[in-house]
């Protein structure tokens, strides 16, 4: 039994209006009786206790209301019980199908007092017949309404059967209801509340993440997913490239929070290239490591193997999803041997050939079966001199060399000039505590690491320069501007004579050709440098090799710390440059890196590059207007000569205090 609206009554009097001649009538039977041991607990509005009626009957489906109005309803089967203000007169009994019942309390002589509990009994004549009006009331009012498929109006009787029919409900935004009832005699008033819909919590992730999210056509994203979602069921897709679409799941969105983890089955196949392992491999034109398991989509793959010295090889190979297969293209190609037998015997051999081949190995080693070709040797070790040679190499020849090496500095002879290699390591660059009172572009003090190179042992000297101009006719940067200059305590311009001149008049003594040479721009030096198969040093390499590299004994000055035995400098110079090499060497065997000129590095230079300068080989700012100039010369102070100074000028500019050395 339900309780009664408004709107129940106006359906009613609809019902009865249409369907009078259908309409039986409903009746109270026996004697009502005051219940004497029933007390009513309820209160009404005002907060005063309520009477109670309870009305007995075999059916169900009744509703009430009174002229001052029902204050509550319990629904029991059989057994409805009924509260109303103490005093009320009249009760009127509703259901479905019956003409209204209007019961005079006074007819029967009830008086309604305070918690009194009176019991009435009520009941319906029985007519016959299949059809009945049935009314059906769901919230929300505009829902949309079937009855075994046929389209109905809320809250308007329908003629039916009675018997079980199908009734569906549907609105936007709330849960479809699709129910079977059964109508009789006794159950003719249906009402349903339809359940909102509400956005429940869905987290969806996937292994690997990244997968794209659909549901129902709706793109949610990529995984991991953390988001809002009306609740309900779901056709979902994953899809991620390389991967099975996941396509023929749902999933259940339900409240408070959803999670679900998918894992994708990668759509792979492998392929392997069995080859030579100098020989490089190219799928689809992507270099791939030879000999090495490689993972791909399904496809068809073009395989290319090409080898210096040997024909290109290639095959096609289709990969399905789950093949791994092995394929071997081998290059024929023509091969010889070397043997190195080094003393030292754990001297380092390297072998480098004309189409990139490198091999290495740590003393004595026979190089099997290598591409025929021309190999540059290289036996180098600490404390000696390093040993080289070439070798050509034929088809099925062996070739044997027994280098020994000599004790000594490793040099290397370049256009004439020694250049002496440096070990690498790492070093604090910078102002360091035997660096007094250093500039401010010399801090902070950080860790630099360097890489082996070469070095040249002394400044790049007049004579040295000199073959440079005669084989290149190499102009520059001063002779652009039209000065000329001879050698004489420096450079000097003087009468109109060019330094080219002079060397070609050969008017100087061999000597004063060993001075450095001067009034080299930093574009003069760089030329010189690529022209000598080297480079110019790095800020970071100059100064590591100043303080004597890994043999460092921590001097102020490049191999001491009395500036008169290492450096021309303007205590001891007479404002002139001197002869290369004539003071006292560093720990590296390097000469005027403290004095005699100003030496060229390659770096941009910045006061401010220590605060974030790189570890590990340096190459200083990216740009500038200025470029580094280290060591002092023989216009400078001792303060100039320290190996932490920091000095830097224009590209283009020549002087008469600036020279340079390579390395490599």
């Amino acid at each position: 039994m339900h309780r009664k609206s408004v709107t129940l009554i106006l359906i009613f009097l609809l019902a009865q209006q249409l369907f009078a001649q259908e309409l039986s009538k409903l009746s109270v039977t026996g004697t009502p009786k005051k219940l004497a041991s029933e007390m009513v607990a309820v209160r009404d509005n005002d907060g005063n206790y309520c009477a109670g009626i309870q009305f007995i009957s075999d059916m169900d489906g009744y509703s009430y209301d009174s002229y001052n109005g029902v204050v509550r309803m319990d629904d029991n089967p059989g057994k409805d019980m009924v509260f109303v203000t103490a005093g009320e007169r009249v009760v009127e009994v509703y259901k479905q199908g019956y003409e209204p019942l209007k019961i005079i309390l006074s007819e029967y002589d009830i008086q309604l007092d305070n918690r009194d509990v009176w019991q009435i009994k009520i009941d319906g004549d029985k007519k016959t017949g299949n059809s009945l009006p049935v009314t059906f009331m769901v919230e929300p009012e505009d829902a949309r309404l079937t009855v075994d498929g046929e389209s109905i109006e809320n809250t308007r009787p329908v003629m039916l059967n009675i018997g079980e029919h199908q009734i569906k409900a549907e609105r936007e935004n709330y849960q479809t209801l699709n129910k079977t009832i059964k109508v009789s005699k006794q159950k003719v008033l249906f009402q349903f509340e339809l359940e909102e819909i509400q956005d429940a919590g869905v987290q969806i992730t996937s292994n690997p993440p990244g997968a794209e999210v659909t549901l129902d056509g709706v793109k949610l994203g990529e995984t991991p997913i953390s988001s809002f979602y009306p609740a309900g069921q779901y056709n979902i897709e994953l899809r991620k490239e390389g991967y099975v679409p996941v396509t023929s799941e749902t999933i259940t969105i339900k409240a408070p929070t959803t999670t679900k983890n998918y894992t994708l089955e990668e759509n792979v196949g492998y392929l392997t290239v069995k080859t030579r392992p100098e020989a490089t491999v190219r799928f689809n034109g992507d270099k791939v490591e030879a000999n090495t398991r490689i993972k791909l989509n399904p496809s068809v793959v073009n395989v290319k193997v090409t080898m210096p010295k040997a024909e290109t090889l290639e095959e096609s190979v289709v990969i399905k999803r789950n093949d791994d297969k092995t394929i071997e293209l081998i290059p024929d190609i023509q091969t010889g041997t070397i043997q190195v037998a080094p003393t030292p015997f754990d001297a380092k051999v390297e072998l480098t050939g004309d189409a990139g081949e490198h091999y290495t190995a740590g003393g004595m080693k026979v190089f099997s079966d290598i591409p025929v070709g021309t190999y540059q040797l290289e036996v180098s070790k600490e404390g000696y001199q390093t040993y080289e040679s070439e070798i050509n190499l034929t088809a099925n020849d062996k070739v044997t060399r027994n280098p020994k090496l000599k004790k000594g500095p490793d040099i290397k002879k370049i256009a004439g000039m020694e250049l002496v290699k440096v070990e690498g390591g790492c070093f604090d660059m910078g102002c360091t505590s035997e660096q007094t009172d250093c500039g401010g572009d010399e801090k902070p003090v950080h860790e630099v690491c360097v890489d082996d190179f070469y070095i040249s042992k002394t400044e790049v000297t007049y004579s040295q320069f000199k073959e440079f101009i005669q084989e290149t006719s190499y102009k520059t940067d001063a002779e652009k501007r039209g000065y000329s200059y001879i050698y004489d305590n420096g450079w000097k311009k003087k009468n109109g004579v060019t330094w080219k001149d002079d060397v070609k008049g050969n008017r100087r003594s061999q000597n004063e050709y060993n001075h450095p040479v001067i009034h080299v721009s930093w574009n003069d030096a760089k030329a010189f440098a690529e022209w000598a198969e080297g480079r110019l040093p790095t800020e970071a390499e100059w100064e590591y090799a100043a303080r004597g590299g890994n043999k460092s004994r921590g001097y102020k000055y490049a191999g001491s710390n009395d500036i008169d035995r290492v450096a021309w400098y303007d205590g001891n110079s007479g404002s002139k440059t001197h002869p290369v090499g004539t003071k006292q060497p560093n720990e590296l065997g390097l000469y005027d890196m403290s004095g005699n000129v100003w030496e060229w590095c390659s770096d941009w230079y910045d006061s401010d590059y220590y605060e974030d300068s790189r570890r590990d080989n340096p190459q200083g700012p990216s740009g500038g207007s200025k470029r580094v100039l280290r060591g002092g010369s023989w216009s400078s102070d001792g303060y100039g000569c320290r190996v932490a100074y920091r000095g830097g000028s224009g590209p283009d500019p020549a002087y008469d205090y600036s020279g340079f050395r390579i390395a490599r």
